[in-house]
Formats: structure tokens, sequence, C-alpha cells
């Protein structure tokens, strides 16, 4: 599973940069549409959402149309 973070208009570096001091290293960052990729791991969604930048974290859904 991974989470899915939803980040401000340029605060990408700054939210990737307090991930990285929270020990998650391998973040997979989409510039275009605002939002970073994680891998479920030893920290709390509540803390993520604390993140200064972040706009919302959810769960990675499947979607079928």
């Amino acid at each position: 599973m991974k989470w899915l973070i939803s980040v401000k208009d340029g605060m990408m570096e700054r939210v990737t940069e307090e991930l990285g001091k929270m020990g998650i290293k391998n973040a997979e960052k989409l510039d275009s549409i605002g939002v970073i990729i994680i891998a479920h791991g030893d920290y709390k969604i509540t803390d993520l959402k604390k993140i200064d930048g972040v706009l919302n974290v959810e769960e990675e859904r499947d979607l079928s149309i």
C-alpha cells in the first residue's frame, strides 16, 4: 500500500525535505499534479498531515471505470 500526499503549490521541495527528516527516502514526486507518493511505514497519517504544505493524505486505491 502507498500514501498519496497532496501538496500546496510551491511547497513540493519543503514537503519532500520534511519527509526525509522523518526517514522517508523513497518519495516519488509528481510535480505536474502536486502529489508525492510514499510507501506505508512506521509513521502516522496525522504526522504527515502536520507537515507545512500538505493539503491531504489518502491511501492509494485502484479505480475501475
